[in-house]
């Protein structure tokens, strides 16, 4: 039985405008305690985030990245409230650009990234994509919590038996009409 090679770590900080005039790519984790956001927004993550990137030029000459990103998460069930695993994979399509008004220029297919500087924190960015990819409400496939326990059947007795807010006043004004 072989044992498949290990990814290494993908640098925190790169100069995306090296790589792309190099068309080099990258392929490697990002240990789960750099991504401290994505730490916090869920329960657990499991293992390191798989992630590929290959850097070039598009036929309009703009600097690009794409890949993929992939990586399991453990979220809360909004249904009983306990862990639920989740698979994220998200493509990537990014543009890098030195300014904001350069964003705007950038096609609707590629997801600006300001690079300030010399050195993009590669890390911070793709955890910004990881959380734009996570499930807004998160549950079990299967059922967790028996429908039953939605629906009691009691409430509309509960409501029968409820006393009438405005039968104290109707006490009051029949008192004062006996005077």
């Amino acid at each position: 039985m072989s044992i498949p090679p290990q990814k290494s770590a993908l640098p925190r900080r790169i100069d995306a405008r090296k790589l792309v005039q190099r068309e080099q790519q990258l392929e490697g984790t990002v240990p789960r305690d750099a991504l401290p956001r994505l730490v916090s927004s869920t329960e657990s993550v499991v293992g390191d985030v798989a992630v590929t990137l290959a850097f070039a030029r598009d036929l309009q000459r703009n600097q690009i990245a794409t890949g993929h990103v992939e990586l399991q998460v453990e979220l809360t069930c909004q249904r009983c409230l306990q862990p639920v695993r989740e698979q994220i994979e998200a493509d990537i399509a990014w543009g890098f650009v030195w300014s904001e008004e350069q964003g705007k220029n950038l096609p609707r297919s590629l997801d600006p990234v300001i690079q300030e500087g010399d050195e993009l924190d590669l890390y911070q960015v793709l955890e910004d994509e990881i959380l734009l990819n996570l499930p807004m409400v998160a549950y079990h496939e299967e059922e967790c919590v028996s429908r039953d326990e939605f629906h009691s059947g009691k409430a509309p007795e509960a409501v029968e038996q409820q006393e009438n807010p405005f039968k104290v006043l109707e006490q009051l004004k029949g008192s004062s009409n006996k005077s």
